[in-house]
């Protein structure tokens, strides 16, 4: 007797306090899975902006804090992982913004806004990820790699990215340095 393979079941998630905040100022979200008991809502590159200064500045969530600014390159995608908190609150959010890779290559990196303008630390956030991972942040005051030097080729968290034999020693492949 043979088993039948398991169903997958798609889980529907009830929205959060933080999604409904949006979807009530206008703004679209799709939860996931909580993320350490963390609310994680999905939202569009181009509601980032409103979204943020929405969740920054309302006294409903006072969301204050940048914790940090992270890439996640997946198979067919490239997140743009934000972590807020609210002292005021005690209450945090994982925002996602999802950027479909559709035939990028290595050379390619996407695009969204930069949130430098509503919090000062993005900057160094948003140059990391972009160093790494190859998201270019738009209207960032100075996108520039900030840990691999400025000639560095590719992004070394990407999933294509081909590291050189050596290439942080002298390229010589009979370097034990």
């Amino acid at each position: 007797m043979t088993e039948k393979p398991a169903e997958k079941t798609e889980v529907k998630l009830e929205i959060g306090r933080f999604g409904k905040f949006l979807q009530d100022n206008g703004i679209k979200s799709k939860r996931q899975s909580d993320s350490n008991n963390v609310e994680t809502i999905v939202i569009d590159a181009k509601d980032l902006e409103p979204a943020m200064r929405l969740l920054k500045t309302s006294s409903e969530t006072t969301l204050n804090f940048l914790l940090c600014v992270s890439g996640v390159d997946y198979a067919d995608k490239i997140d743009s992982v934000y972590h807020l908190w609210s002292y005021e609150h005690n209450d945090a959010l994982v925002i996602k913004v999802e950027l479909p890779k559709n035939n990028m290559t290595n050379t390619q990196t996407p695009c969204m806004s930069s949130i430098s303008n509503f919090w000062p630390a993005a900057n160094w956030h948003e140059r990391e990820t972009y160093d790494l991972v190859g998201i270019r942040y738009l209207k960032h005051p100075y996108l520039r790699r900030i840990l691999n030097p400025w000639d560095w080729e590719g992004h070394p968290l990407r999933r294509d990215y081909k590291q050189l034999i050596d290439a942080l020693n002298d390229k010589n492949p009979h370097s034990f340095r």
